[in-house]
C-alpha cells in the first residue's frame, strides 16, 4: 500500500467477480489502476472482503474514499427510488452517487442497509457503522452504486461467471467519468 498521509483520495472497488455482474466495482477498479490517475489517488480492490476492509480504512481514515459497488435499490425502480433534486443523489441509468455520510445516520437516512442492499456477506453500511463503533472514525466520500437487477427488477447479473453482462459492463465508461468527477469536487 501506499504512503497513506500522501493519498487524498481512495477509489476502493468491492465486489465478487464470481458472480458475474456483482464484480462490477472489481472490473472498474482493474480498469482505473491501467490508467493513469492524479497524484494522491489510490485504487484498490477490495473484493468480498467485509470487515477486512477496516485495515484499509484505518490506514486511509484521512482520505475521501470514493467506493464502487452493485447495489440493488429495495423495492421500487432505479429512476423512481431517488428523489433527484436530493444533494448528492444522481440516479442516471441505474448509477447512484450517494455521500457515506448518508449510510451513518440509518434512522434518519434514505438508504438504511434494508432499502439497499449489497450481494456481499456484510452490507457496506454494517462496516462502515461498525468502523464507526469500534474507532469513532466516519468514512468520508461516496458510494458509486451500479444497479444491476435486469430491466423486469430480477437479479440476472448473479450467475457464476467471471464475465459481466454487455448491459453492465457498457456502463464502466460512465462509472469511470463518475469517479473522476469526485476525485476533486
Amino acid at each position: 500500500m501506499s504512503n497513506p498521509k500522501s493519498i487524498k483520495t481512495v477509489i476502493l472497488g468491492i465486489g465478487n467477480i464470481l458472480l458475474g455482474d456483482e464484480g462490477i466495482g472489481v472490473h472498474t477498479v482493474k480498469r482505473l489502476q491501467e490508467e493513469k490517475l492524479p497524484p494522491g489517488v489510490l485504487a484498490v480492490d477490495g473484493s468480498t472482503a467485509g470487515f477486512r476492509l477496516f485495515a484499509i480504512f484505518e490506514a486511509y481514515k484521512n482520505s475521501r474514499f470514493i467506493i464502487i459497488d452493485a447495489v440493488k435499490p429495495g423495492g421500487t425502480s432505479a429512476e423512481n427510488s431517488h428523489n433527484k433534486n436530493q444533494k448528492g443523489t444522481s440516479p442516471e441509468g441505474g448509477l447512484f452517487v450517494i455521500p457515506l455520510d448518508d449510510f451513518y445516520d440509518t434512522d434518519g437516512s434514505k438508504y438504511p442497509g434494508r432499502d439497499f442492499i449489497s450481494f456481499h456477506q456484510t452490507s457496506l453500511v454494517d462496516v462502515l457503522n461498525l468502523f464507526y463503533l469500534a474507532y469513532r472514525i466516519k468514512i468520508s466520500g461516496y458510494l458509486i452504486g451500479i444497479d444491476i437487477s435486469g430491466e423486469s427488477g430480477t437479479d440476472n447479473g448473479l450467475a457464476f461467471s467471471m464475465k459481466l453482462s454487455s448491459r453492465i459492463e457498457q456502463k464502466i465508461p460512465k462509472i469511470i467519468d463518475l469517479v473522476k468527477k469526485h476525485i476533486n469536487p
